[in-house]
């Protein structure tokens, strides 16, 4: 006897019906020995109209704005942040040579070597259109253009803070506070 499971879905338009009969038990030694299942696979059409991006990884809705983001400003906004970033990163290296010793930017992709702490990565994802942190500090997020600022969804925290934020936990305070 088969009935059916459930079907298995893919965006392509292709699915698979995952159906399923019983086969005769097998003889075991013990009593309580389970009957056999096998399964079929059977190719079918779904219909799959979603759009890529329908919510966020925390179940909450996307705002419009960062839906309808152009893939042509987001390459403007993205690098207008991450080469003013390199700039300001360049002159607190040379201010404290010791604390921050390397930063390098090539091809969407920034690294930060910060004395004592580790290494930051800060890089471009023009698919998601967002940047993405790897802190050492903070571990990973994902920020997105937002109101003009470049925003996490998950909590609404901003890149320029988080960088500020640990930079100034990595640089002594005697000699002033840091802004990104």
């Amino acid at each position: 006897m088969m009935r059916r499971l459930s079907i298995i879905k893919n965006c392509r338009g292709f699915g698979t019906k995952l159906l399923q009969h019983n086969a005769a038990p097998v003889a075991r030694r013990s009593v309580r020995s389970p009957a056999l299942h096998s399964y079929i696979f059977v190719p079918t059409i779904v219909n799959c109209s979603r759009s890529f991006a329908v919510g966020s990884t925390d179940g909450h809705g996307i705002p419009k704005e960062i839906l309808q983001l152009s893939a042509e400003r987001y390459q403007k906004e993205s690098d207008t942040l991450l080469e003013a970033l390199l700039d300001k990163l360049e002159a607190l290296s040379d201010r404290y040579p010791d604390k921050i010793p390397d930063v390098e930017y090539s091809q969407g992709v920034m690294t930060l070597e910060v004395d004592e702490v580790g290494t930051y990565v800060i890089n471009k994802q023009p698919p998601n259109k967002q940047i993405w942190l790897s802190s050492p500090v903070s571990g990973p997020n994902r920020f997105d253009l937002y109101q003009d600022q470049w925003v996490s969804l998950r909590d609404d925290t901003k890149l320029l803070e988080i960088l500020t934020h640990e930079m100034n936990d990595a640089i002594p305070q005697e000699q002033g506070s840091i802004s990104l």
